[in-house]
């Protein structure tokens, strides 16, 4: 393999493009069929879709329009774009690049409040006032605070010093022909490679983004186990439309936390963690990005193939056309 990765670099590219316009399409056509086409689907859940489906639409144009990527090297990463389109100056595309891990969480987020709301809505229809009015803003204000806690995380702590620009300039400069003082770039080093001492605000940030994720994600495996277990049960007493329709929804949320697991957490959670292996590597990992960027494109999908009512509403549409 050639010691270069701007070919490996050009490829993932060439996908992430392919995954937005793929993403933009189909979040349009499911954001338009929620909006007008699709009557059984409950009226604050629809809210909840579009909004879901708006932040991954807008997560895949932040990686199309700044292309940012991840390379391991040894006992550290580095999270980095190789120039500033529109002009923009190093410090806001390290804002942005800080802003892009905070779309990040804050698709997560969402995710996880559906789940909520699934969940509520099957054994404590009580707690659904929560979700109306006034009150919704409480859940706009979760996700915020987590979307800002990232940004901060990833644009103070993972701010790049002497040690970090060291230890990755000649590795950059030799996979990406780039000078690291000249491209925006955020380190992360856990250990000092001088020493080997655990770097405290390295070690502060993966604590922080740890918890973030693991009480998001134990949140929807705690909801989804449990209309796992009780949907039966639950549903036993509704009509046969409205029972069919609460299966559908479940199926929807069983492939939702399926593939975030393998396409979101995974990903994330290596990323974090790869570092503190103190490997000898040195590998790019624009993949981790591609398999962010392809997640919105099929949970569209997997909302159209499970719930039948799109599928009639697509068809009704259809048919006005012709």
């Amino acid at each position: 393999m050639s010691d270069n990765f701007l070919f490996l670099t050009s490829i993932a590219r060439t996908i992430s493009n392919l995954a937005f316009l793929s993403s933009s399409l189909l979040g349009i056509i499911l954001i338009f069929l929620t909006l007008f086409g699709v009557r059984k689907i409950f009226e604050t859940y629809k809210y909840l879709m579009i909004a879901f489906t708006f932040f991954g639409i807008s997560f895949t144009c932040l990686d199309a329009l700044f292309h940012p990527k991840l390379h391991f090297y040894n006992s550290g990463c580095v999270f980095f774009a190789l120039s500033c389109p529109f002009g923009l100056s190093l410090e806001i595309i390290q804002a942005m690049l800080a802003f892009y891990a905070s779309f990040y969480c804050l698709t997560i987020s969402m995710l996880t409040i559906q789940f909520i709301y699934r969940y509520w809505a099957l054994f404590s229809i009580r707690y659904l006032k929560y979700f109306r009015g006034w009150k919704s803003v409480v859940w706009v204000a979760c996700c915020l605070l987590f979307g800002a806690s990232w940004w901060m995380l990833v644009f103070f702590l993972l701010k790049m010093d002497a040690i970090a620009r060291n230890y990755f300039k000649d590795e950059i400069m030799l996979r990406y022909n780039a000078i690291i003082d000249e491209i925006p770039a955020k380190t992360s080093l856990p250990f000092d490679p001088n020493n080997g001492n655990l770097r405290k605000w390295d070690a502060l940030y993966t604590l922080l983004t740890t918890l973030s994720t693991v009480l998001q994600y134990m949140i929807m495996i705690y909801c989804g186990w449990k209309m796992y277990t009780k949907m039966e049960e639950k549903v036993a007493l509704l009509s046969d439309s409205l029972k069919n329709h609460h299966r559908q929804l479940f199926k929807t949320l069983v492939l939702q936390i399926s593939c975030p697991t393998i396409f979101l957490f995974s990903p994330i959670m290596l990323s974090i963690y790869l570092p503190y292996c103190q490997m000898k590597i040195s590998f790019p990992a624009d993949v981790f990005f591609t398999a962010y960027n392809i997640y919105p494109a099929m949970d569209s999908t997997i909302v159209f193939l499970t719930i039948t009512e799109y599928r009639f509403a697509a068809k009704r549409w259809c048919s006005k056309t012709d």
